[in-house]
């Protein structure tokens, strides 16, 4: 049960707090932007202008046509960001991997049991897509980037579905855990409306100053608040195993 409980409870954790520290650092980092289109120029990274991605792009301004508009390196920022979203994604599928272990090491449900075996690959799948996004640059292929991102965060919805189902079922988890699950597939559902029949921000595309931070301000909103679902259920497993280790 020592490798279920590190990959349940101590890597999400640890994987959380560097992601979210190499996004400060990445932001920091970045040398700012221009977007043409809605007259915005920055010589630091925004909030509510840039998205996530943008920190994980090998050059600023790549989106932009007018070749006046410098393209400045933002490999220290690229390096933190994608590295560190690229372990987000292994932590996911690592998570999913041992979900299933504890249902069947602690002799739960015969539903609870079955639902996580299903649970197990969507949950590799989401943590595969994530992965991609890191390893895909948006500047370096815009098309297989965006694939990536918004696939994840769709197979992340049906995952959180079958993730709540399964700890609905258990009889050894409390089902405080699932509400806290399924407020997130909520926002998640909302998020994935913006994202696929929203504004659509990219190269190309004509776009205002409004849409754009619907979609910034959207994106970083679902990404706090899955890190704290996921922290969530976290809480949740470290006191199932504590329970188990000490009885």
């Amino acid at each position: 049960m020592k490798q279920v409980k590190f990959y349940l409870t101590t890597l999400p954790v640890y994987s959380i707090v560097l992601f979210f520290s190499c996004c400060v650092f990445a932001a920091l980092l970045y040398p700012g932007s221009q977007k043409e289109t809605i007259g915005y120029a920055s010589e630091y990274y925004s909030f509510t202008h840039n998205f996530l991605s943008e920190l994980g792009s090998l050059k600023t301004n790549t989106d932009e046509t007018n070749p006046a508009i410098a393209q400045e390196d933002n490999t220290p920022s690229m390096l933190l960001f994608n590295g560190s979203l690229i372990l987000i994604g292994v932590t996911l599928m690592l998570f999913y991997t041992q979900f299933k272990e504890v249902f069947l090491k602690l002799n739960d449900t015969a539903k609870a049991q079955k639902l996580a075996k299903i649970t197990k690959p969507v949950g590799l799948l989401a943590g595969i897509l994530y992965a991609g996004v890191g390893l895909v640059p948006h500047d370096l292929h815009f098309g297989a980037h965006v694939f990536f991102a918004n696939y994840a965060f769709l197979t992340l919805f049906f995952l959180c579905i079958l993730h709540s189902l399964t700890v609905y079922h258990s009889q050894n988890l409390s089902n405080n855990y699932v509400l806290g699950y399924v407020a997130f597939c909520v926002v998640l559902f909302v998020y994935l409306r913006i994202i696929f029949f929203g504004p659509q921000i990219g190269p190309g595309k004509a776009y205002s100053e409004a849409d754009l931070m619907l979609q910034v301000i959207a994106q970083k909103t679902i990404v706090l608040t899955f890190m704290g679902a996921i922290l969530h259920q976290v809480y949740g497993f470290h006191h199932l195993l504590k329970e188990y280790s000490n009885g």
